[in-house]
């Protein structure tokens, strides 16, 4: 996923950030840059345009908000399988440039992508664990004991590898960087897996066509 241009928000109103979205085309991607957070305006593009943009944090504050927008390939109905695994797909692939970018020594690019790596998961840890398992247990019944149960578990050790990836690239470490991306991926690629063919899709199939539009748009919104 090609970022195609920075948008620095600080320099147009919403109105001439909307406008400009609406000109981009299927698969576009931009990073937009603002001194406040940002709820308000990507409420408004949900408002505006409901199935035209996926959109995800890469900063939270408390001195910069950045949010990756992107032009959504084709606008059919939200569900979680397209949301939570298109930013799935989006972390994967940072993670991969941040790690070729530490084997070619350009460390502070590499510090600065796996900061924005960890930003990026640990909110949808977050969205996963405060929205959609709480739906999902409610709509299935299996509360307590659940796989919700075992993804929570799985999210205590993915967010120690990926701390352990952040110090070891401050430290400009390669050892480090492998051990911590080995023991990451080691519970990750099940986990995602897990959730894509299961969890996901079972909670699209237990919703109705409005509860499934309602609950990515929260998660979107988080």
């Amino acid at each position: 996923m090609k970022i195609i241009e920075v948008i620095d928000g600080a320099e147009f109103t919403d109105e001439v950030i909307l406008e400009h979205l609406s000109r981009l085309v299927p698969d576009d991607s931009v990073e937009l840059v603002r001194t406040t957070a940002v709820p308000q305006l990507l409420a408004r593009l949900l408002r505006d345009a409901p199935l035209r943009y996926d959109f995800s944090p890469l900063q939270n504050g408390p001195d910069e908000w950045r949010v990756l927008v992107c032009v959504r390939e084709r606008p059919e109905p939200r569900s979680v399988t397209a949301y939570l695994g298109w930013d799935h797909d989006r972390l994967d692939a940072m993670l991969v440039r941040a790690l070729d970018l530490a084997k070619r020594e350009r460390w502070d690019h590499a510090r600065a992508l796996i900061a924005d790596f960890r930003t990026g998961l640990f909110r949808h840890i977050e969205v996963e664990e405060s929205i959609l398992f709480p739906a999902f247990d409610d709509a299935t019944g299996m509360a307590g004991g659940g796989p919700t149960e075992a993804m929570k578990h799985e999210h205590v050790a993915i967010r120690e590898f990926v701390e352990g990836l952040v110090i070891a690239a401050v430290e400009r470490s390669h050892e480090e960087l492998d051990q911590h991306h080995a023991g990451l991926l080691g519970v990750l690629v099940e986990h995602n897996m897990k959730e894509e063919t299961l969890l996901y899709p079972t909670t699209d199939r237990v919703l109705d066509h409005e509860e499934r539009h309602q609950l990515v748009e929260r998660m979107m919104l988080r």
